[in-house]
């Protein structure tokens, strides 16, 4: 599915192949938990993982940030399920407002807009499951949601008491959720 809406020329951007390398890691890892459970349809949990960066394919690298609405706004009329995953994707707790600020590196007219947007959208199990593996994801590994936390607050230079409490607390109550649906440690599930 992936194919039919990336841009011409996207793998010129080394953004673009970061993007397809970590979007099939989240594919494969969604799948792989939505397996273990009789709750989730793991064709598609691999769909949603493979779309959910598709607003990524279509900014410039100092823009990423925008990708949550530009890959809604792609999809939203063809693929609505799909679009809510892309927008919510990054934001575990849809009720931080500093959260989603901070997420757009204090652009408040993009934060506004996706904020107005999330309030329109009620959580399933599904947007838990990509917004969980989206952060247990990287390019070529996986790796535990609390060190990638840490690694994400260093690299962009975040003040982690904005979202620390708020996002670890929703991803919590998130791995708990899939512990219980796969009856197993996901971590231990994935390999981590």
């Amino acid at each position: 599915m992936i194919e039919q809406f990336l841009p011409p020329n996207w793998q010129l951007l080394e953004h673009g192949k970061r993007a397809y390398a970590h979007s099939h890691m989240v594919a494969n890892v969604a799948q792989k938990i939505s397996s273990h459970t009789t709750e989730l349809d793991a064709n598609k949990a691999y769909e949603y993982g493979l779309m959910h960066d598709i607003g990524k394919f279509y900014l410039g690298k100092s823009e990423l940030y925008k990708h949550p609405r530009v890959g809604y706004e792609l999809l939203i009329n063809a693929y609505p399920d799909v679009a809510t995953i892309c927008l919510t994707h990054p934001f575990p707790d849809f009720s931080n407002y500093e959260h989603v600020l901070s997420y757009h590196h204090e652009d408040e007219n993009e934060a506004r807009k996706v904020f107005e947007l999330l309030g329109t959208i009620e959580k399933n199990i599904y947007i838990e499951l990509i917004q969980f593996c989206d952060k247990i994801s990287r390019m070529d590994d996986y790796i535990r949601w609390e060190d990638k936390l840490q690694w994400y607050l260093k690299t962009y230079n975040l003040d982690s008491n904005k979202i620390t409490n708020q996002y670890s607390k929703h991803l919590i109550k998130i791995k708990q959720k899939l512990d219980t649906l796969t009856n197993m440690d996901v971590y231990n599930l994935v390999g981590i």
